[in-house]
């Protein structure tokens, strides 16, 4: 390889395929993510500890760790996304898809210069979706994996563009509670100016005696907890008492109108607390107001318009 050029910004490729079995990379359909890709960030890990010895005050031996790829993805989704579902609900007996990835950084200057980040067996720590006013949805997942291989070539053939509109906070869709206090119809309140979600799915890797890569990433507990930036209808009387209550609702977030477009079915949720400002902001009565959920089962938490 004879490297002639710095890494440039802007020349990123990314695609994704959903494996048959744990590690196995390219499988089925190749999918992709969105146009509107933020950042990707793609670790290995720590892969040195230091062993030391009475004798010396210096380091006497490094040692090679097991192998802890990491990746993290954040992107402004469209219509017709698939990986937020991909990474959120779990298939039969509870557990999550693998995934294999292939990430291009200095596609347009190509040859030498040109990497390819080819990633498998990877699986979803956490997801988080957040919308707010004036904003487009934004999508953060954070992924555990097997392993991760580079070359100057890509893996697979760029798939087809997502063609959906993309989903923004203020345009299309809707954010409802079915349950306890709604002052018009199934609105959370008069006034949502924000909706924050996380899944995180408590993963845990285990590595056999006489390798260095992962043989398993089993999946722990799922939790789906959040947060909805409300006005205090009423001066706060009724959502106070919903905290107090232990009142149990439902919140949807439909993020857009068009076909194709993710809905997340929050089930059997409870507000965790409440705090009432009462104060010489000279603002709406507003809080931040942290809800869990608990999901009836591990698959249907997304669906689509």
């Amino acid at each position: 390889m004879a490297v002639s050029d710095i890494g440039h910004p802007f020349q990123g490729k990314a695609w994704y395929w959903v494996e048959a079995s744990f590690g196995g990379g390219e499988s089925g359909s190749t999918l992709p993510i969105s146009k509107y890709i933020q950042d990707v960030k793609i670790g290995t890990g720590d892969k040195g500890k230091d062993i030391r010895s009475i004798e010396s005050a210096v380091v006497a031996e490094r040692i090679e760790q097991t192998d802890e790829p990491v990746l993290s993805i954040e992107y402004n989704p469209q219509a017709g996304d698939t990986l937020i579902d991909d990474c959120i609900d779990r298939s039969s007996c509870c557990t999550l898809q693998s995934l294999a990835f292939c990430f291009g950084a200095n596609t347009c200057t190509g040859g030498d210069d040109a990497t390819y980040y080819y990633c498998t067996g990877f699986k979803s720590g956490t997801v988080r979706i957040a919308g707010a006013k004036n904003e487009a949805y934004t999508v953060t997942i954070d992924l555990e994996g097997k392993s991760i291989a580079t070359s100057t070539t890509a893996t697979g053939t760029e798939p087809t563009a997502l063609t959906g509109v993309i989903l923004q906070f203020n345009t299309a869709g809707s954010i409802t509670k079915t349950g306890g206090f709604n002052p018009t119809g199934t609105k959370v309140a008069y006034i949502t100016n924000s909706v924050d979600i996380t899944i995180d799915h408590q993963l845990t890797s285990y590595t056999d005696h006489d390798s260095t890569t992962k043989s398993y990433i089993v999946e722990g507990t799922m939790d789906a907890s959040g947060t909805v930036d409300i006005t205090l209808d009423g001066a706060g009387g009724m959502h106070f008492g919903e905290v107090q209550n232990f009142t149990a609702f439902t919140i949807t977030v439909n993020m857009g109108d068009a076909a194709g477009s993710p809905i997340i079915t929050l089930p059997n949720c409870n507000w965790n607390n409440s705090t009432v400002p009462i104060d010489v902001s000279g603002e709406a009565m507003m809080e931040s107001a942290p809800f869990t959920a608990q999901p009836s089962a591990c698959s249907n938490i997304v669906s689509s318009v």
